[in-house]
């Protein structure tokens, strides 16, 4: 073996030995995040699905389902949770590949989120059923609704996703993306570089806050541990959102939905929701303002209020 061959592999291995170092670092550096005596598991296709149920069983039931991204999990509603509770029966969970949830190697698509989110109700709820979404959530829970409509009530969601960037599709370009993250020991790096505590903190305070003096270091510390729990598993959503598989188009769904659509979000929405209004008569905007993009932790109680609101006029007539 001639010497420049050696040095590169020699470098090659000194780097990956690097590599898997640091990710072996990162596992030991989450805060761990000891389960809540109100946490229960719902078993679906094999995988373990974190939930937590509140209130009166005999209120309306309302499902809470986080933004869809490795560091998001229920705990998105942990502000206003308990004052709803008040009024609904709650259900939060931690979607697959989310929370303390099961994360498998797996290609995330949205019809598995609308699948989910049906055998949830049916098997676990039992009953139809109201949803608050937030975010990037807002597609596949349009879809649910568009697929099961007998299962929903109303469709709340918080800062739903423009449409036009839901039409982005699969493509080589994209699905190297996915690639890079699956490989081993390289990918979990790569991972743990986009999901490290700074990179998390910055998106905290200038995408998911308006005030990055309201951002708590439990909340940075939450969302770290919802990135990297289970050895960064994270790494496969993050891939299969990378490469546009959670996307679909739902501008031939949104006509055909028949159930009141409430969007809420700050005053740079109005446009995306003007363009979902185009397509559904049934859609009403609420504004609300100094938030970012998930305002139950920036604006708890304004935004536990508008829920309430919602469903305050029918509440009246039925009792």
């Amino acid at each position: 073996m001639n010497k420049p061959v050696k040095k590169i592999l020699t470098l090659s291995t000194l780097l990956l030995a690097g590599m898997q170092l640091i990710n072996e670092y990162t596992d030991v550096c989450i805060s761990p995040i000891h389960p809540s005596k109100e946490d229960k598991t719902f078993f679906w296709k094999d995988l373990e699905i974190n939930y937590s149920e509140k209130g009166n069983a005999n209120t309306p039931a309302l499902l809470l389902i986080h933004h869809l991204y490795p560091t998001s999990s229920k705990e998105e509603w942990c502000h206003i949770d308990d004052t709803l509770a008040s009024k609904f029966h709650i259900f939060e969970l931690d979607l697959p590949g989310c929370g303390k949830s099961s994360k498998p190697n797996i290609t995330y698509i949205n019809y598995m989120y609308v699948e989910f989110v049906n055998d949830f109700i049916k098997k676990v709820i039992g009953k139809k059923t109201s949803i608050c979404a937030a975010a990037f959530s807002s597609s596949f829970t349009f879809m649910t609704a568009r697929i099961y409509p007998e299962i929903i009530d109303k469709i709340i969601v918080i800062h739903p996703t423009n449409i036009e960037e839901l039409y982005s599709t699969v493509t080589k370009e994209s699905k190297i993306k996915e690639k890079l993250l699956e490989i081993p020991i390289v990918g979990t790096f790569l991972y743990n570089c986009i999901m490290s505590k700074s990179a998390i903190s910055d998106c905290h305070k200038y995408k998911y806050y308006y005030n990055e003096k309201n951002v708590s270091e439990h909340m940075i510390d939450i969302s770290y541990f919802n990135a990297h729990y289970k050895h960064s598993s994270g790494k496969y959503l993050l891939g299969s959102i990378l490469a546009n598989y959670t996307n679909i188009n739902i501008i031939h769904a949104l006509p055909k939905i028949h159930k009141e659509i409430y969007l809420i979000g700050n005053e740079n929405t109005k446009k995306t929701f003007q363009e979902y209004k185009k397509y559904n008569a049934n859609v009403y905007p609420i504004y609300v303002s100094h938030c970012g993009l998930l305002p139950q932790l920036e604006i708890p109680a304004t935004i536990s209020d508008k829920i309430t609101q919602i469903f305050c006029k029918d509440y009246l007539k039925n009792n």
